[in-house]
């Protein structure tokens, strides 16, 4: 039974300290998507077949292992309580795996390891992101359980993610990948990516201890309390056949499986369009890339706006709208002729890259329509998980929370391979600098093209979802009811 407040109010330090434990998160994912890729093939020659087979792999075991982490997590008995134990270890191991991602040894190459030492790497570094992340989404449920106030934890989480993401990755292209005038592409420099991983390594064993150390207020001592059913593997069963056939699940795991495929899709490919299509220099492939973080995150935070003005299914679809609509424009502005990536425009004696402007402005908007759609996804997720507590009469934030990630990782693992695919398919040599037209014109189309289609079929599934503010006013009354106590 719960003991503390139905619906305390939050306030915005603690939500913005918990919101810190995505940099670490942010500076190693966001790392691994933007980079990764770029790194074994066009660095170190891993053919682009070989590198998604090993992401995939990876990012499958993650879904794998998520449900039992939430499972765990939630029947953790310790004087440290049932979050913040995983949430250290699982950084800091975090933060060394991710190292050595970057750190591959001269023998792995010259005995031709690099495919099982990239696959290996990946598996403990996934592991150790299941690790923190399932425990710490489910603490972000139990620091807020306000209707309104979830939306703005999980905005601040995102607007934090993009931040560091725009002062880690998409910095890294002026930081880490300086254009070099007559040399070879500053992402075929394996010494780059080493120095980029070093730094971001360290970054996270940092973020680690500051959102261990922000939360302490929230850690409760759980030796003999009754957190949930136990952890038996009939219990893990039981739990996590209840969650997955949920029916207030489906609506949100539906439209973040297919709005974050689209999204995939983009993040892996944009990259490719930065060096191959558009020939960016680096300043600008920060801008761009930076500029879509700093949208994405404010996408988040709009979000927060938009779900309490139009309730949080509708604002889903005005995020989703918003990006399958800009992907959409860059794919006919591009793929039609009416711009090349060389258009300029002489305005006052000035020279305006258009193409350039375009390009970013539609990448950025569409990541500003993601951040919205997505954020508020982790808000529709605590309802439901206070939903079941209802017809269950125990909370299962971490169980809730592993699912949700089990489903979409899945697929967004399906997605990494099937984009490293893709690039294979359209005719990408890896390790070249150069490549054929055909090639870089299929890529325009499959990254924009996927995206916009992608991101509207968000729109019909969302809508879909049941619950709104009046139905949750009505779950939290009778809860109240419920965990009242009972007069002598």
């Amino acid at each position: 039974m719960r003991t503390a407040p139905l619906n305390p109010k939050v306030r915005g330090r603690e939500i913005w300290g918990y919101a810190l434990g995505e940099g670490g998160t942010s500076l190693t994912m966001n790392g691994i998507a933007a980079f990764a890729m770029l790194y074994y093939t066009q660095a170190l020659g891993l053919p682009f077949a070989q590198a998604g087979f090993a992401f995939a792999v990876a990012s499958i075991w993650d879904a794998i292992v998520d449900p039992a982490i939430g499972h765990w997590s939630d029947n953790t008995h310790s004087r440290w309580g049932r979050r913040q134990p995983y949430i250290l270890l699982g950084g800091l191991a975090m933060a060394v795996t991710f190292y050595f991602l970057w750190a591959v040894p001269a023998a792995v190459i010259t005995h031709g390891w690099l495919f099982p030492y990239v696959l290996t790497m990946n598996l403990l570094c996934r592991t150790a992101y299941a690790v923190f992340a399932v425990p710490y989404t489910a603490l972000g449920y139990e620091i807020c359980t306000d209707y309104h106030q979830r939306s703005q934890l999980q905005g601040a989480r995102t607007a934090l993610n993009m931040l560091v993401n725009l002062l880690g990755p998409a910095l890294g292209w002026t930081l880490f990948f300086p254009d070099q005038a007559g040399g070879p592409e500053a992402t075929s420099v394996a010494a780059n990516f080493l120095h980029m991983g070093s730094a971001f390594a360290v970054a996270t064993v940092g973020f680690t201890f500051v959102v261990v150390s922000s939360t302490r207020h929230h850690l409760t001592d759980t030796r003999g309390v009754v957190t949930g059913t136990g952890n038996t593997l009939g219990a893990f069963y039981s739990d996590f056949r209840e969650i997955i056939s949920d029916r207030y699940l489906r609506p949100i795991v539906g439209f973040m499986c297919i709005g974050g495929t689209g999204a995939v899709f983009v993040a892996t490919l944009q990259m490719y369009l930065y060096v191959y299509f558009m020939h960016l220099t680096a300043l600008q492939k920060t801008i761009i890339h930076g500029g879509g973080m700093v949208l994405c995150g404010s996408g988040a935070l709009v979000g927060v706006a938009l779900g309490r003005r139009f309730d949080k299914k509708n604002a889903v679809c005005i995020g989703a709208g918003i990006a399958a609509t800009f992907d959409l424009v860059a794919a006919v502005v591009f793929l039609s002729g009416l711009l090349l990536p060389t258009t300029v425009w002489l305005v006052g004696g000035f020279t305006v890259p258009i193409a350039v402007i375009v390009f970013g402005g539609c990448d950025m908007l569409n990541w500003f329509g993601i951040g919205l759609f997505s954020s508020l996804a982790g808000s529709m997720l605590a309802d439901v998980s206070e939903i079941n507590e209802l017809a269950s009469g125990v909370r299962k934030d971490g169980g809730y929370a592993a699912i949700f990630s089990f489903s979409t990782k899945l697929i967004l693992s399906i997605s990494v391979f099937t984009a490293s695919a893709c690039l294979a398919w359209v005719g990408f040599v890896s390790g070249s600098d150069h490549q054929t037209p055909q090639a870089i014109r299929w890529l325009v189309l499959l990254t924009f093209g996927l995206g916009s289609l992608f991101a509207a079929l968000v729109i019909p599934i969302a809508l879909r979802y049941p619950v709104d503010q009046a139905f949750m006013a009505k779950v939290k009354a009778d809860l109240a009811r419920k965990n009242a106590p009972v007069s002598p």
